[in-house]
């Protein structure tokens, strides 16, 4: 029994990393924090499309103006 508690915790731990994983890369693509989307993503596996749609939402962050 407790082999089993074992092997699904380490599938399920996968997933959640590998969802924090794909948020993180999409959140860098809209400019946003790579680290702190990954942490949302993996607390958040289990609705895993909506922090996409949340990025989605999101404008796009503009970085700081450079001036001459």
């Amino acid at each position: 029994m407790f082999a089993w508690i074992v092997f699904i915790t380490i599938a399920i731990l996968a997933v959640a990393l590998l969802c924090g994983r794909f948020t993180a890369n999409y959140a860098a693509e809209k400019g946003r924090s790579k680290r702190a989307w990954f942490l949302w993503g993996a607390l958040l596996f289990p609705f895993f499309p909506v922090p996409w749609v949340v990025l989605g939402l999101l404008p796009k962050k503009q970085g700081p103006a450079l001036t001459a």
